[in-house]
């Protein structure tokens, strides 16, 4: 029976949203009976790990070097560092036949594994939520077209080459691997959320809208990531174009971006159709999610097949419509297109985008709109996709 080794930097759902999805497939893979041998290595502190994993999981935990995420300097030096540490920790624990599954963060932890499989016999299943370097263009990190990118891009197709099988998020993401001369299995499987898990609630009972005095006001919510590879610039122009009265805009989370929101209310006051609100802690996520009446889910320009906003299948859980920003072909732009769960923005114009967000606000908002939490319980239920999960890992087959 083989050995199933998981790396991850994050496993826990209170951690992000990648941690979340992880934790849920660990736990799949100790409650699917399949092998006795389960081993995870994270940095993460073991008391706060040990409540949430079944017995059968073993933990090879260790503690992260801090820095600054928001920093590019410090986070590069920070995951050189913390790879490094996970290094110390696998070493130990290659065997003949290992199954090893991880993903695509942090990015030196998947060259460090692309290395070790050329000297070890082992299986390399990688989940890809993100696509380097690609991702790092529209982030504004590298230029297309610079030596750096091209010796990067050369580089990571061979990373990428090294795994026997991947499983990627949307079908765009497939697209793109197989244009980086992918030629073996590769598995689509959305996103999920236990739905059960997100309360429905009512957004003029948030607290957060009530203390805003927002009841009345058709309220449009950013919630989750705010960083380089959202287009916060591009949505902050196009709020400023917005014309109807009852449009308000709400952000929640945190990130490299977040001086963009900040710096437009400092700028706005007299005009009071923006707030931003912090990282809530998981507890409140339901909370979080309700607070608006449609859900905004953004990427930059470029970001074609480099990554799926897990937010838009938590907005889905707590009913809200989604307004998409992304290429029309983008995985969430054709599920909203696919379930008619809201509506889809591909021009990359402010003024096209703030023209959709007077229209909707002109709009009954329920009109020709199905319910998202209905097509969430349908289509991406978790159960069913877990199980896809484990089957396309072929550990049925062991």
């Amino acid at each position: 029976m083989k050995k199933v080794l998981v790396i991850s930097e994050f496993i826990l759902p209170e951690q992000n949203s990648t941690g979340y999805f992880w934790y849920k497939i660990i736990q799949k893979m100790a409650q699917s009976a399949i092998t006795d041998d389960i081993s995870v290595i994270a940095p993460v502190n073991e008391q706060d790990v040990v409540k949430y994993f079944d017995k059968k999981v073993n933990l090879n935990l260790f503690s992260s070097p801090e820095y600054n995420k928001n920093s590019l300097a410090s986070r590069v030096w920070g995951q050189i560092k913390q790879t490094y540490l996970f290094y110390k920790k696998i070493k130990g624990n290659l065997h003949a036949g290992t199954k090893i599954v991880s993903g695509t963060n942090p990015l030196f932890l998947m060259v460090l594994i692309a290395i070790l499989k050329i000297f070890k016999p082992f299986q390399w299943h990688l989940l890809v939520h993100d696509v380097f370097p690609q991702n790092l263009v529209p982030a504004g990190l590298l230029k297309k077209h610079s030596i750096i990118y091209k010796i990067l891009n050369t580089i990571f197709n061979l990373i990428y080459a090294q795994a026997d099988h991947i499983i990627v998020i949307g079908r765009d993401m497939e697209t793109i691997l197989r244009q980086k001369k992918y030629e073996k299995a590769i598995t689509v499987i959305p996103n999920w959320v236990d739905f059960k898990e997100i309360e429905l609630l009512n957004k003029n009972d948030s607290e957060l809208i009530k203390k805003l005095n927002w009841e009345k006001d058709i309220v449009f919510q950013f919630f989750g990531n705010i960083g380089r590879v959202q287009g916060i610039d591009h949505l902050i122009q196009a709020i400023q174009l917005v014309k109807h009265p009852q449009a308000k805009f709400l952000f929640i989370g945190g990130g490299s971006a977040v001086e963009v929101v900040q710096s437009y209310i400092e700028n706005n006051q007299q005009t009071n159709n923006v707030a931003y609100i912090n990282e809530l802690p998981s507890s409140q996520r339901s909370l979080g999610l309700s607070s608006c009446d449609i859900a905004i889910v953004t990427l930059a320009e470029g970001m074609f097949g480099l990554g799926v906003p897990s937010k838009a299948y938590f907005s889905m859980a707590a009913n809200r419509p989604i307004l998409a920003i992304m290429d029309e072909n983008a995985e969430v732009a054709c599920m909203v297109k696919e379930h008619q769960i809201g509506w889809v923005e591909s021009s990359n114009q402010p003024r096209q985008l703030a023209r959709l967000i007077d229209d909707i606000c002109e709009r009954e908002l329920a009109s020709g709109v199905n319910s998202p939490r209905v097509i969430l319980e349908k289509y991406y239920h978790q159960d069913v996709l877990l199980e896809k999960f484990i089957k396309a890992l072929r550990l049925d087959n062991d």
